[in-house]
């Protein structure tokens, strides 16, 4: 939705998935369809840029074993042609194995040093890229007046900024495994809010993978109660994921609490009148899952929606043989089949049409990225149509 206000045209965003810059998920964004791109804000992680390392037998002998570092720079054009014209969040990820070149301290995007300043001139680096943005604070206090400078250089440079911070944290006591609400948040935002403007700072508060909403139950309800000042909060955004990183470890079908976790935080601070806006990660596990030695089998993910569309659980149709493409048409079958696979009929989806194409023997669709891209697209979809219809909360900028 565009609303003029004065010469102002406010856009109105539902929903902020989390998108990392991997192929899987890059596709799963470009497959939505454009009511829907036009209607989220996303939150885009990036992965770093991959480089090149010379195999022990390449023709020029003092090249053997070197790496050749990705540029980080050509980031900038695969996440513009990604987005078009649209608004959105743009972040680093903390998964370690998925930093590539650019992104370490040492000379990259998160190198502290001159007030971030690689990670200042990176957003500044294009106009069109910097007019889009809305750039997270890196926030390490490890280099704490490095870190104050950053904040007011983003502050004088970008209309608005965000900044993610986990939920939870381990116990302090040694002994114990359990994790506790992170207290911290209502004194980071406290601090920051010295050196920004008010009304200008979009809180991502990340609850990371959450298999079992009762066991947090407790402890968000009792985390959400410490919140009090927060004038310089223009929405929060909770993120979570119910998807794991290896199926078989839980009950299929697998519960979906992304929803839940927003409901709940909304409860806690809709006194404040600041808007809380569903976030997740698009129904991607929160870190790279590492594949075994025993290869992958193929695997059909699809989203299963209650009576009034909400995402409710993810359930799959999985084969027998490992490392092969040939039972993915099979699968596809099986999932049209399946009592609780019902396709999305309010909007055209992608991710519907290729299951469908992939049942009728059609070439694409060999790979498991392929059919991960799918999935996030048919949640992201369905996530929206559903937040459209229960009006959850939304941002305007």
């Amino acid at each position: 939705t565009r609303v003029n206000i004065g010469v102002y045209l406010m856009i109105e965003y539902l929903y902020c998935p989390i998108l990392k810059t991997r192929q899987s998920e890059i596709d799963a964004y470009d497959m939505l369809a454009p009511a829907v791109k036009d209607a989220i804000l996303p939150i885009i992680e990036m992965t770093g840029a991959l480089g090149y390392t010379y195999p022990k037998n390449y023709k020029i002998e003092k090249l053997r074993h070197t790496h050749r570092s990705g540029d980080i720079y050509k980031k900038i054009n695969k996440i513009l042609d990604l987005v078009q014209n649209r608004h959105f969040i743009l972040d680093i990820t903390d998964d370690e194995s998925l930093m590539y070149d650019g992104l370490k301290e040492d000379g990259g995007l998160l190198d502290p040093n001159n007030g971030y300043e690689k990670w200042i001139s990176f957003l500044n680096k294009d106009d069109k890229f910097k007019k889009l943005v809305i750039p997270t604070i890196q926030f390490d206090t490890n280099y704490k007046e490095d870190l104050i400078e950053q904040i007011k250089k983003l502050d004088n440079s970008f209309k608005y900024l965000a900044v993610k911070l986990p939920a939870f944290t381990s116990s302090k006591n040694v002994f114990s495994s359990d994790i506790v609400f992170n207290e911290s948040i209502q004194r980071i935002i406290s601090w920051i809010a010295q050196f920004i403007k008010s009304r200008k700072l979009i809180l991502i508060i990340d609850f990371g993978y959450i298999k079992n909403f009762d066991i947090y139950e407790t402890i968000i309800d009792k985390g959400m109660q410490q919140f009090n000042s927060l004038d310089i909060i223009k929405a929060i955004v909770p993120v979570s994921s119910s998807f794991p990183n290896f199926v078989v470890s839980v009950s299929k079908p697998i519960r979906s609490f992304e929803n839940t976790i927003s409901s709940v935080v909304k409860k806690y601070v809709q006194h404040f009148d600041i808007p809380v806006v569903h976030g997740d990660y698009a129904a991607i596990h929160p870190t790279k899952y590492e594949m075994g030695g025993g290869g992958w089998i193929p695997r059909i993910d699809y989203v299963v929606r209650d009576e009034i569309g909400q995402p409710i659980c993810y359930d799959y149709a999985r084969g027998n043989k490992k490392n092969t493409s040939s039972e993915y048409p099979i699968l596809a079958r099986l999932v049209i089949d399946s009592y609780n696979y019902k396709p999305i009929t309010e909007i055209i989806t992608e991710g519907d049409i290729r299951i469908r194409n992939r049942a009728n023997n059609g070439e694409e669709g060999k790979a498991p990225s392929y059919w991960i891209a799918v999935r996030s697209n048919l949640y992201v979809t369905a996530q929206y149509l559903y937040i459209k219809k229960v009006t959850f909360g939304s941002l305007f900028l």
